[in-house]
């Protein structure tokens, strides 16, 4: 029983500190009316365990005490999460699962909004829409495909004790393809949401997203919406040596514009996000090279299908 719960605890702990870290080092995009709050995509595994679900709950009121909000994120969000999780824990079916916290965040989330800033009205409802918007694509587009990745992981459901029958497995992508339509969906939150320039003009300070500069004239940086969206197509359609060139090609034109970003706007380089971005063209790497080699093992013939031939 002790060992039971030792492992227990230590899991959640994990689980917890996952959330938490996730949250604050997406925090520009963790809070407000118009949020991609990236760690609810760990409310998704209460789906395939719910002994997860106390973690994940302790994690959302620890990430949200460094919310501006103070305790109404604390009080509200908190909330909204535990909310959603008691049905999830009960209707374990990912797609109709996933719902649940779209709709918690959404009217919760809009009313905290609602009470701290007295938005109410038209308010009130365009705070529903933005936060239920940006909840379900972080669950549909990241959340879904990542479950699906971890339940190919057998060693990994079985440490964990996932139930796999539980998730939405997308059969026709593997494990390396699902990695890399993550990718994508998080460069087009970092392109929209993050500061990669901005202007100082005596106390004030603006910062600007790819996506601003780009409504400015920048419009060559939506060049880094067409290279990810590349990367997830290459990774999905093409196999082998074309694979691992084509991720190779899209990574170093990646840097390349990241690159001349910097040039073209120098005062992106006092941006931390900036110098994040050049995180996909390692993943994209990793990732190719990694796929590359998993796909020649499974093209190689074992001894017996020698011996058969």
């Amino acid at each position: 029983m002790n060992k039971i719960n030792i492992k227990l605890i230590a899991e959640s702990a994990i689980v917890a500190a996952l959330y938490v870290a996730l949250t604050w080092l997406f925090a520009p995009i963790s809070y407000g009316p118009v949020q991609f709050r990236i760690s609810e995509v760990l409310v998704l595994l209460v789906v395939l365990n719910p002994k997860f679900s106390v973690a994940l709950i302790i994690g959302c009121f620890v990430s949200n005490i460094t919310s501006s909000l103070g305790w109404y994120d604390m009080l509200f969000g908190t909330l909204a999460t535990t909310i959603a999780i008691i049905p999830m824990c009960f209707i374990r079916k990912m797609p109709i699962a996933a719902i649940f916290p779209v709709i918690s965040n959404a009217f919760i989330v809009s009313l905290e909004l609602g009470i701290a800033f007295e938005l109410w009205g038209v308010a009130y409802w365009y705070d529903v829409f933005t936060v239920g918007l940006g909840e379900a694509i972080v669950l549909y587009l990241l959340g879904v495909p990542l479950m699906s990745a971890i339940v190919k992981n057998e060693k990994l459901c079985e440490l964990m004790e996932l139930d796999k029958e539980n998730s939405l497995p997308i059969d026709f992508l593997n494990g390396y393809s699902i990695l890399a339509v993550i990718l994508f969906v998080l460069s087009i939150i970092l392109y929209v949401a993050y500061p990669m320039y901005f202007i100082t003009e005596g106390e004030i300070t603006t910062n600007y997203s790819m996506f601003e500069l780009t409504k400015n004239g920048a419009y060559w940086l939506i060049a880094s919406l067409v290279l990810g969206l590349g990367y997830a197509l290459s990774a999905i359609l093409t196999k082998g040596k074309i694979k691992l060139g084509l991720g190779l090609l899209i990574a170093v034109l990646v840097i390349t514009l990241q690159v001349l970003l910097g040039v073209f706007y120098q005062q992106s380089f006092g941006s931390f996000y900036y110098y994040l971005y050049f995180l996909f063209p390692v993943l994209f790497i990793i990732l190719s090279i990694s796929a590359f080699k998993n796909e020649s093992l499974e093209a190689t013939p074992t001894n017996n299908e020698i011996e058969e031939a």
